[in-house]
């Protein structure tokens, strides 16, 4: 019999910039007791957690928040009292609070590095890279970060190095110091009652050695002393690691509260839609060594999300998922705007975008819901940087969506009102009103997703054979319960064979609607599908009336 599944296994994400999602106070930003106000909201979702992005103490800038103090919340967004009450309110709704913190940089302003700078520092001495003459001028144009991205502090008038802004030291993860200090934050907000930690940049961590500066290979292996002595005082709290790498196998199994992030899933689907061909995501199941580990015993220690690329760690930077990593800060530019909701990726097809809601709410891993995507909140492509997947939740068609009662040029970010994404078009009063929307198809989907074990992100993944090259079908499955999951990613209706005769005389019953289907004999199973379509299935084993008496075989 295999063990309870950790309660983050079961659950499905939602993560919230709380800058943007609504203003309880007036003053256009976002802040915690405008989460608090909205906790029913979320609830009804069927969401059984949510992660806040960067509550922290941070410098006010356009598009960035550079941490000031990681053990102190951002006074923009409240007080601590604020915070606790939305913990307390939280956890009576059964919701669990996770926060994502920037491990790999601090702000200029930060202690840890006012104290760094100082002649004779008491502590924090070796936490950043230091160097007392200006290292030499690139030889090239695109030499690496590590010998290009150094910047004069004007106070010591050493040099530090810095990976994307000269306001943003990097972290140097060789020194103990660093370790100890991580601990004591950690620690502090479990205290507090936050359920969990993303450790966004986890995966662009760095240290000195052999005299250079060398990305950290394992940082699982490297927060290992902090998170497992943190696991005995904390058994259920959680840690998700801004990084694409997975652990080590042996460093997996010796802390089972620890995830990863699955960026290769998103991009994958992308390239499927568009190329109306399963090829992309069957050569992800195929190469990928995570998805071999979920068919083989559903050891499954990964989140999944709607993003080609990801806004903290930046492993994978532009816009087809290859994998390119950015340039050095020197040759960047202007921002460039990271376009990234669901609804913009899919040009707002209300199929496309449900289809892959379903290949997310299916697939093996935890699924991660950004604020909006569940009524298809779009982009604005006219802001810099992060801030056009920032944009204030659209809750009304009133003054400013809803969300504040501010004069609009007082808003942190402005409104999305030009179409198909505008808040007139686009918001939850709108789409409550009608059962047909796609804010109650999200709902329904999650709802049903928590009611079967086998969707659970650890249920072991099978794929099954399919004749069409647009119809991918697999199977979840976790001790009796099984679910045949088939979706069509082309925009045509189509009709393919299923090879499913190790699951001969179950009966599959259609989860949505709840219409049972001819039962399963020894010939290949035929499926018809209307154009980017998908059928969530539990195989159930036969009883009198439940359509036993006829097989969907092939003609």
């Amino acid at each position: 019999m295999r063990p309870e599944p950790a309660w983050i296994q079961k659950d499905v994400l939602y993560e919230i910039y709380i800058r943007c999602f609504l203003d309880h106070n007036g003053d256009g930003t976002g802040d915690f007791a405008g989460i608090t106000d909205r906790l029913d909201y979320i609830a009804r979702l069927g969401v059984r957690s949510i992660l806040l992005n960067c509550p922290f103490l941070a410098q006010r800038e356009r598009d960035r928040h550079p941490l000031v103090d990681w053990m102190k919340v951002d006074p923009d967004l409240g007080n601590l009292s604020d915070f606790l009450l939305l913990i307390e309110k939280a956890h009576a709704r059964g919701l669990r609070v996770l926060i994502s913190l920037p491990v790999n940089a601090t702000s200029i302003e930060h202690i840890w590095f006012r104290e760094s700078r100082q002649k004779k520092p008491r502590f924090m001495k070796k936490s950043y890279f230091w160097s007392e003459e200006a290292p030499s001028e690139p030889e090239a144009e695109n030499v690496s970060p590590e010998k290009a991205n150094w910047s004069q502090d004007a106070e010591s008038l050493r040099y530090y190095w810095f990976q994307d802004r000269k306001n943003e030291p990097a972290l140097n993860y060789a020194d103990p110091e660093i370790m100890e200090e991580m601990r004591r934050v950690f620690e502090h907000w479990f205290t507090l009652g936050v359920d969990g930690f993303r450790l966004a940049g986890a995966g662009r961590l760095h240290v000195f050695k052999n005299r250079s500066i060398e990305p950290l290979p394992d940082p699982f292996r490297t927060f290992l002393p902090v998170t497992e002595p943190l696991r005995k005082i904390f058994p259920d709290r959680v840690f998700l690691f801004g990084t694409e790498t997975p652990p080590s196998r042996k460093t997996g199994l010796s802390d089972p509260n620890t995830y990863f992030h699955f960026g290769s899933f998103f991009p994958s689907v992308l390239d499927a839609v568009k190329n109306e061909d399963k090829g992309a995501l069957d050569t992800l199941i195929i190469t990928s060594p995570e998805i071999r580990s979920a068919r083989k015993d559903g050891t499954i220690r990964w989140t999944i999300d709607h993003r080609a690329r990801s806004e903290d760690t930046f492993e994978k930077f532009d816009s087809d998922g290859a994998g390119e990593i950015p340039p050095p800060v020197n040759d960047l530019g202007p921002p460039r705007p990271i376009l990234a909701r669901l609804a913009g990726s899919m040009e707002n097809g209300r199929r496309r975008i449900q289809l892959v809601m379903s290949l997310s709410l299916t697939f093996p891993g935890i699924p991660v819901l950004y604020y909006g995507d569940e009524i298809g909140m779009g982009d604005n492509p006219h802001l810099p940087g992060k801030k056009p997947i920032r944009t204030p939740m659209q809750w009304s068609a009133d003054r400013n969506a809803g969300f504040s009662r501010a004069d609009p040029e007082e808003l942190y970010s402005t409104v999305i009102d030009d179409p198909p994404f505008s808040y007139t078009m686009v918001n939850v009063e709108s789409q409550e009103r009608f059962p047909d929307s796609h804010l109650w198809h999200v709902r329904l989907m999650i709802d049903i997703r928590n009611g079967q074990p086998a969707l659970w992100s650890d249920g072991i993944f099978e794929t099954v054979e399919t004749t069409h090259p647009a119809m991918l079908a697999f199977i979840r499955s976790r001790g009796d319960t099984v679910c045949l999951l088939i979706h069509n990613l082309s925009k045509s209706a189509i009709c393919g064979l299923l090879k499913l005769s190790l699951w001969e005389g179950l009966v599959p019953r259609e989860l949505l609607g709840g219409v049972r289907f001819p039962r399963i004999g020894k010939s290949p199973y035929l499926v018809t599908m209307t154009p980017y379509s998908y059928i969530w299935f539990l195989l159930e084993k036969p009883s009198p009336g439940n359509g036993t008496g006829t097989e969907g075989a092939a003609p």
